[in-house]
């Protein structure tokens, strides 16, 4: 059915990053404290920092609950504290300590010459040289039970500098508390305590194995996200967005997660098993299917994606390696959201999902262009597959080479040839033409695609929602490898960019 259309990587742009607010990556999942300055009152540095309109210092803060420090350059305004456009962020589950704060003379060595450290003989040795021109401390610790119950708390806090003169200089300071309840196992044996791992069902960037817990006996699916593949470190935004997601979502035709355990190396999810197989394996058997059967298939796509769509979330990634079907039940679920994100402005010139699925505009997105990316992007995909499912073929396959193909994407030129369309109604072909709109504004949308005349076509079937006929049935069973392994892989789209040139930008 035209497999080299199929089974292709999936893209995304989420390892893009120009957010220089100096906040860190979340290394480790944990809780985080963030501490943000807000206003400052009464500090004057004159006599310290000299005369003049703007001078630069730096500023320094050290946990004494982790191994966290930071120093950042400082701006004055006619010796007035300009207030640090960065947060800081500390990660802890139980920040009880005090964060030490001071104001540095722009003098200092190179780091790490001197030690970031608040005490002993190389702070008293630059008190000497006059490089500590205020210090301050946060105790977080009697704030604790506070920050814990109501999340964000602003206190006036006391610096103590030798330089100001008259009143007592203050800076006020914002404390977030972002709580994250552990999932830290040592190691894949805890895994193993509770649940009986059993065959591989799954395998390509992400093994997917069957697991059983030994209490209640009930089969689940395992997924294996790896944080370090082929000596490449995963951004952990980019693990933690499948997992956030999937939390949240709950609908009969989505994959289920219920529970995430990790290691130092490894992710593991526990999710929903679906029995059956991908949608690209089995169409990978049968060939071309019956406008009927693509309808049934299409409608319980529809619904889910209209969930997701009134959640504000895009999946991105609309293919059928990412559609497992339980063809013994009539059963569709949607997965894989590894490329899935929250509708905002922020996907803006973003790139995310697989080339052959991917709509014209994230496609100029790919060549240089700032366009955003909305539920649109998920519409076209599902024109695409409704278009592959019933021909065999991807509808912008002009047999040429993999830009001309591009560039006919982009065009929005595709037609519908060959004796296969000849039995084809109206309707399908209305349908399939409203989803590939290559103006996204003029696109249907999902609300609208549930609506339309083949789909509500398909209600009035006698058989509602058979996904397939005996024979077809049989004929899957029979040829389905016992080896089958399935090619959703929401890691790929990172490892693609982070480990080839991926798709010219020019």
């Amino acid at each position: 059915m035209g497999n080299k259309w199929s089974a292709t990587p999936s893209f995304t742009s989420e390892i893009l990053n120009d957010n220089d607010d100096g906040e860190p990556p979340d290394e480790a999942g944990e809780s985080t404290l963030t501490v943000t300055f807000i206003e400052s009152k009464h500090l004057t540095l004159d006599t310290a920092l000299g005369s003049g309109k703007h001078h630069l210092a730096l500023i320094r803060l050290v946990s004494t609950f982790n191994s966290q420090s930071y120093t950042k350059p400082l701006k004055f305004d006619n010796l007035a504290w300009q207030m640090p456009k960065r947060r800081f962020v500390f990660a802890s589950n139980d920040p009880d300590g005090e964060i030490r704060v001071s104001l540095l003379k722009k003098t200092l060595p190179p780091l790490p010459a001197l030690p970031m450290t608040f005490s002993g003989d190389a702070h008293e040795a630059c008190k000497k040289e006059k490089v500590v021109l205020a210090e301050m401390k946060i105790p977080v610790s009697s704030l604790l039970v506070e920050l814990k119950q109501s999340k964000h708390i602003e206190r006036w806090f006391t610096i103590d500098t030798p330089h100001c003169q008259g009143e007592v200089p203050q800076v006020k300071v914002a404390l977030d508390f972002n709580f994250k309840p552990s999932r830290m196992i040592q190691s894949v044996d805890s895994l193993n305590l509770k649940y009986e791992i059993e065959d591989t069902i799954g395998a390509g960037v992400s093994l997917v194995k069957k697991a059983v817990n030994k209490v209640t006996k009930k089969e689940y699916a395992v997924k294996y996200l790896q944080k370090i593949v082929k000596g490449q470190n995963i951004p952990r935004s980019s693990l933690d967005n499948e997992i956030e997601l999937l939390k949240s979502l709950s609908h009969p035709n989505i994959v289920q997660l219920y529970e995430t355990l990790e290691d130092q190396s490894t992710i593991y999810l526990i999710m929903e098993l679906v029995k059956g197989s991908d949608l690209f394996d089995i169409s990978d058997i049968l060939g071309t299917l019956r406008p009927s059967s693509v309808l049934a298939l299409i409608t319980p796509l529809l619904n889910a994606i209209s969930y997701l769509h009134s959640r504000g979330i895009v999946h991105h990634d609309i293919k059928p390696e990412n559609i497992i079907i339980d063809y013994s039940k009539n059963t569709l679920k949607l997965t894989d959201f590894g490329s899935a994100k929250l509708f905002s402005k922020s996907n803006e010139g973003a790139v995310g999902g697989t080339l052959n699925y991917m709509a014209p505009e994230v496609l100029m997105n790919m060549r240089g262009a700032r366009n955003i990316c909305d539920k649109a992007v998920d519409v076209w995909s599902i024109g695409i597959l409704t278009y592959l499912l019933i021909s065999g073929i991807h509808p912008f396959d002009s047999g040429k080479t993999h830009e001309n193909m591009l560039n006919r994407i982009i065009s929005g030129k595709f037609e519908f040839i060959g004796p296969v369309w000849e039995k084809v109604s109206k309707e399908c072909k209305d349908f399939i033409k409203r989803c590939l709109t290559v103006d996204p504004k003029k696109r249907a949308n999902v609300a609208e695609l549930l609506k339309h005349p083949w789909v509500m076509k398909g209600h009035s079937q006698p058989v509602k929602g058979s996904f397939f006929s005996e024979e077809e049935c049989e004929r899957i069973m029979k040829e389905k490898s016992s080896q089958s392994t399935s090619r959703s892989n929401s890691m790929g789209s990172l490892l693609e960019l982070f480990t080839t040139e991926g798709v010219s930008r020019s």
